[in-house]
């Protein structure tokens, strides 16, 4: 212990803080480390490791196999309105073409149909795994489901406008020989980016478009 001190204790206290949260962050690492298991990749469905190596077998689009598409669109609006209306599933085929029908079955699970190549009706049962209200909306396609998926919409306000960003990653869809992309159309950055035009639409203009 030194006799003569140097620092304020106000920057003391902030050195406090500072090691108090270092340490929790180290402590997370190194627990990391030893078991190979992250908390925050548990509640997001996701792993960083090889399909078969991984610990988690819930996760909907193992490491290494996805196709990741991303799409952002500047809305005049608050994001609390924004966040409103996307959380009501049910009207998400209302600016989403590629989806015929959104069942909600629980405040976190809801079962989606689309029509498949061939003719053929596709359905399967999603829930959503991190919920923030009026910044974040993240669901992943339950295990077992025909079509492998995870996605999230962020939503970014600055101002009187708010960034609205689509982010989803999907695994082929072997049983159709294809991919979902064939269910989004041949360019699926191109029909994310139209699906947002149609939500743009609806909300700044106050629409309510037929089912």
């Amino acid at each position: 212990m030194h006799n003569r001190r140097n620092v304020a204790p106000s920057e003391r206290w902030l050195s406090l803080g500072a090691g108090m949260l270092m340490g929790a962050a180290a402590a997370h690492l190194l627990y990391r480390a030893a078991t190979g298991y992250c908390t925050i990749y548990a509640a997001l469905g996701i792993a960083s490791v090889p399909d078969g190596q991984t610990h988690n077998r819930n996760a909907s689009v193992p490491y290494g196999t996805g196709v990741r598409v991303e799409e952002t669109i500047a809305i005049e609006m608050p994001a609390a309105g924004l966040y409103a209306f996307w959380r009501r599933l049910e009207t998400l085929p209302q600016f989403m073409h590629h989806l015929d029908d959104v069942t909600v079955l629980t405040p976190t699970r809801s079962r989606w149909r689309v029509h498949a190549p061939a003719g053929k009706l596709l359905s399967w049962e999603a829930e959503i795994i991190n919920d923030v209200p009026d910044e974040l909306i993240g669901w992943r396609s339950l295990p077992g489901s025909a079509i492998n998926h995870a996605g999230s919409v962020h939503f970014d306000q600055r101002g009187s406008v708010t960034d609205v960003r689509v982010v989803l990653e999907y695994v082929p869809l072997a049983r159709f020989g294809a991919s979902i992309a064939k269910l989004l159309g041949e360019e699926p950055q191109k029909q994310i980016a139209e699906d947002l035009q149609r939500f743009k639409s609806i909300v700044e203009r106050g629409e309510i478009c037929a089912s």
